[in-house]
Formats: C-alpha cells, sequence, structure tokens
C-alpha cells in the first residue's frame, strides 16, 4: 500500500521546526503503509533547520517504510543540497572546560564574578 502526503496539509507552507519533523516522522508510521511518498507541492518556506532535521530522520534514516520525496520547490531545494553537502563532514568538537567545585554561596559567586568582563 502506498500513502501520499501533501506536507502542507499535514505541516504548513512554512516548516520551520525540528520538532514539526518528529510529528510528521510519527504520521508517517501511523499511516501503516510500506510505501510513503511526501508532497513538497506549495511550501512556501522552510528553515535549513527543518531541512537538517529532515534529511537525517525521514531521508537519511528509513525504518521499514520506503519515503520518497517530491516536487521540492527550487529554492528549498537549494537548502537540501546544502544540507546533504554537510552531512558527511566530521564535526570537530573541542572540549575544554575547568570543573570548579563550590562549597557555599560565597564561593560559587566568586566563580561568577571571574566570569564578568
Amino acid at each position: 500500500m502506498k500513502t501520499n502526503i501533501d506536507i502542507t496539509t499535514i505541516l504548513s507552507q512554512d516548516l520551520r521546526s525540528r520538532l514539526a519533523v518528529n510529528d510528521l516522522r510519527l504520521y508517517i508510521e501511523n499511516t501503516g503503509s510500506e510505501s510513503v511518498v511526501i508532497d513538497f507541492e506549495g511550501v512556501k518556506f522552510a528553515t535549513r533547520s527543518f531541512v537538517d532535521e529532515y534529511y537525517n530522520v525521514i531521508m537519511k534514516n528509513q525504518s521499514s517504510i520506503k519515503i520518497e520525496t517530491i516536487n521540492i520547490p527550487e529554492d528549498i531545494q537549494t537548502i537540501f543540497d546544502v544540507v546533504q553537502r554537510t552531512q558527511h563532514k566530521e564535526k570537530d568538537i573541542k572540549l575544554d572546560a575547568t570543573v570548579v567545585r563550590c562549597k557555599t554561596f560565597a564561593d560559587l559567586k566568586r566563580v561568577f564574578s571571574t566570569l564578568m568582563l
């Protein structure tokens, strides 16, 4: 069974939230379909955050449901292309932190006063 989903009906013409992607994922899972087509026709705006989450949750991590995305407007497709290109880069995260233990409120106040510029 194949289900067609108009994303503007389920979410909005303006796709702004990472959380909305999880709502869409739940909707897809509850269709009971083996195959889903998500139609972006009519989408006016999408944030990079939304597209990044959509790419990671819907496109990249497909489980037992085959998901196809169609009719992505040209300007939003550009965001998808940028997101896809950045997915393969390793993230360079450097942790440079010092743990400061405070026994009293006065100790904590002294630590915070050193953070003020």
